[in-house]
């Protein structure tokens, strides 16, 4: 079976030479020469300016210090890790006999620097535009941001309405490499938002966010 971004590079037409994969999953304690720890530099800057891009073009705009907040914690390691458990990447790595031993595959800061490491060889391989197009598969910006749009209207229309909003699926638009929904929201039988996101949940995200807008209006016009 193969791994989860083998199959989303492939899905995006991204073509990585071998060794330039195989080192971008070496460790120093593998290697302490040749390594990933180069192109992980050169990965950082390329997740972070687009991370910064994404979280710009959120609409309303975010401050300044929101931004700063929510790509802190987008592009920590402990974040940057857990997308890649989710991509397969902890059984690619090449970890020394000791690191091995202590779990080192599984270590946040080891997961994440190999994530960015991949990127770093996207970036040389195949330009930046086709980085931002993994990036974009794999992360889900308005999702992953610390406001919970879709809790906070579920709280507020419960409380208003003693009932649920409801969300559905309304188009999708896009190549397939680059797909985006868009979805609305219901709430008593009457569509209060839509968004658009890479996934769905970011797409409800965005929903719940323009309903939330509109709540206060909606609820005395009665």
């Amino acid at each position: 079976m193969k791994p989860r971004y083998l199959e989303i590079l492939e899905e995006l037409d991204i073509k990585i030479p071998d060794d330039l994969l195989e080192l971008a999953f070496t460790h120093r304690s593998f290697d302490e020469v040749n390594n990933n720890e180069r192109l992980e530099f050169l990965g950082d800057a390329v997740v972070g300016l687009v991370v910064a891009e994404s979280l710009f073009k959120i609409e309303p705009p975010l401050s300044e210090g929101e931004m700063s907040k929510y790509k802190a914690k987008l592009v920590s390691r402990r974040y940057l890790a857990d997308i890649a458990l989710k991509l397969d990447i902890k059984e690619q790595m090449r970890v020394g006999g000791g690191e091995d031993l202590d779990r080192g595959r599984e270590r946040y800061t080891i997961l994440g620097n190999a994530l960015e490491a991949l990127v770093g060889a996207i970036f040389i391989g195949e330009g930046f535009d086709k980085a931002r197009m993994f990036l974009e598969r794999i992360f889900s910006i308005g999702s992953s941001i610390e406001e919970d749009y879709k809790s906070k209207l579920q709280e507020n229309v419960q409380a208003l309405f003693k009932e649920t909003p409801v969300y559905r699926v309304i188009g999708e638009e896009g190549p397939m490499h680059a797909r985006k929904f868009i979805a609305e929201v219901i709430v008593k039988g009457r569509s209060l938002g839509t968004g658009s996101g890479f996934s769905k949940k970011e797409a409800e995200q965005y929903a719940a966010k323009e309903a939330l807008g509109k709540l206060h209006n909606f609820e005395k016009e009665g």
